[in-house]
């Protein structure tokens, strides 16, 4: 477990998994395969065949095709949450990247 300090309060984490299934993956993200060091981002991501994703990828000249469950590092992988204060029940939507911040559980507000 971790804490994040937004401007406006903390918010407790747990890291994240060094590998995700690359179904968890967006448009918009940054992962590496499995015994390979080179970043790939995510510029568009279609179902191609179930259980398969079609991934379009910047620098890249073709798509390439990735399995629901194959396993991928993720490296950025930024989500918005919407989270209520535990002390006051006040809610807020924070972005975090999920390799770096970890999966949010619980948000104290700056105002406790």
């Amino acid at each position: 477990m971790s804490t994040t300090a937004p401007s406006n309060g903390f918010i407790v984490t747990v890291t994240q998994t060094p590998t995700v299934q690359a179904t968890a993956l967006r448009e918009g993200d940054t992962f590496t395969l499995l015994g390979d060091d080179s970043p790939l981002t995510i510029l568009a991501r279609r179902r191609h065949l179930q259980p398969l994703w079609l991934l379009t990828l910047e620098d890249q000249d073709a798509p390439i095709t990735l399995r629901d469950d194959e396993p991928i590092r993720p490296l950025r992988m930024l989500r918005a949450f919407d989270l209520t204060c535990q002390l006051c029940g006040r809610t807020a939507q924070h972005v975090l990247d999920l390799p770096v911040h970890g999966i949010p559980q619980t948000w104290v507000c700056s105002q406790h």
